[in-house]
């Protein structure tokens, strides 16, 4: 810790959870005792990984909620279905992390399966793992009369991964 900045830090930093200032950075590569090597890059706001890590800050203690979460997955969904190829493909590649919610961990493998579905793709590999399904269905409206139209409207990938979500429920506002 010869930078003053803590170790827990300097690991969010190398796992792409947390953006240092430019000063923080500075200080980091100014107590470093050898070859540093700084790789940028674009930040996905938007990719499967962002959103996972949106929806466990949202669900965890301190988090602003379902609500957030939700929104979250939104947000994803749309970036994905108005991407092309590659822009998809760099946005749903890398396998996000558990959130620590199964509803929404199939939520994610399901809109970006979706979008991998209208491009007549197969979706990564990840949005395949028994942890992106979720048993019973979750309605996402929570209301049991309208179960029966969120059932039958839902995107097949959705229900699939057990996500009962009409289509007029996941358009943008």
């Amino acid at each position: 810790m010869l930078s003053g900045v803590p170790q827990p830090t300097i690991s969010e930093i190398e796992a792409g959870k947390r953006q240092p200032s430019l000063p923080l950075l500075a200080r980091i590569i100014e107590s470093a005792q050898g070859p540093t090597e700084l790789r940028l890059g674009p930040h996905e706001r938007h990719s499967a990984a962002s959103t996972a890590e949106r929806i466990s800050t949202a669900l965890g203690p301190g988090g602003s909620g379902e609500d957030t979460a939700l929104r979250a997955v939104l947000d994803l969904r749309d970036a994905l279905l108005d991407a092309d190829g590659e822009r998809r493909d760099a946005l749903a590649r890398e396998a996000p992390r558990l959130t620590g919610n199964r509803r929404f961990d199939a939520f994610v493998a399901g809109v970006v399966e979706e979008a991998y579905a209208r491009a007549h793709l197969d979706p990564p590999g990840w949005t395949q793992e028994r942890t992106r399904f979720v048993r019973p269905f979750w309605y996402l409206s929570g209301l049991p009369e309208l179960h029966w139209w969120e059932f039958t409207t839902a995107p097949g990938s959705l229900l699939r991964h057990g996500v009962l979500a009409a289509e007029a429920e996941l358009a943008s506002v």
